[in-house]
């Protein structure tokens, strides 16, 4: 059964391989948000059906160090390099979804996939999971969110240069 999940789960991801770049033409925006000079975050809005789903991109050693200065604890996962956090927001309410499943999909410069559940993060309010994504070049990072019965699809680009 769980293998069933992953397969059906994986297959979903890759139908919106396919209109990825127009959604994240079509209604994203990129913005580079910065806390003091040593801590970069890359965060990417997409607006999908009436949810704000905020990509937030952070290789693992700022991450640690952002939840350090927050009293914190942070334990990266092991082979992993960058954390992904995702924020939902109700576009009619301005109200945080936390009551969504997410799954998320990256996929790298070669071609090679990574599928993860995020995990809700109470105090934050978002959903997160770390990633490997060691390489150069433009990785595609998709999600999928369920909130009830009703299912989205976001997804961005994130390069490394």
């Amino acid at each position: 059964m769980k293998r069933l999940v992953t397969v059906v789960v994986t297959v979903v991801l890759s139908l919106f391989v396919v209109t990825l770049p127009a959604l994240a033409q079509q209604h994203g925006h990129s913005q580079e948000a910065q806390k003091g000079e040593a801590m970069k975050m890359e965060t990417k809005d997409v607006s999908v059906e009436g949810v704000r789903v905020s990509f937030q991109i952070m290789n693992n050693a700022e991450h640690k160090k952002m939840l350090a200065d927050m009293s914190m604890k942070a334990d990266p996962e092991a082979g992993t390099t960058h954390n992904i956090t995702l924020t939902l927001k109700d576009e009619s309410t301005q109200k945080e979804i936390t009551n969504a499943e997410v799954t998320m999909k990256v996929v790298d410069p070669k071609g090679k996939n990574q599928v993860k559940k995020l995990k809700f993060e109470e105090m934050m309010n978002s959903y997160d999971a770390y990633f490997n994504l060691p390489d150069k070049g433009k990785y595609q990072v998709m999600a999928l969110v369920k909130i009830g019965d009703k299912k989205r699809a976001a997804g961005i680009y994130y390069e490394i240069n």
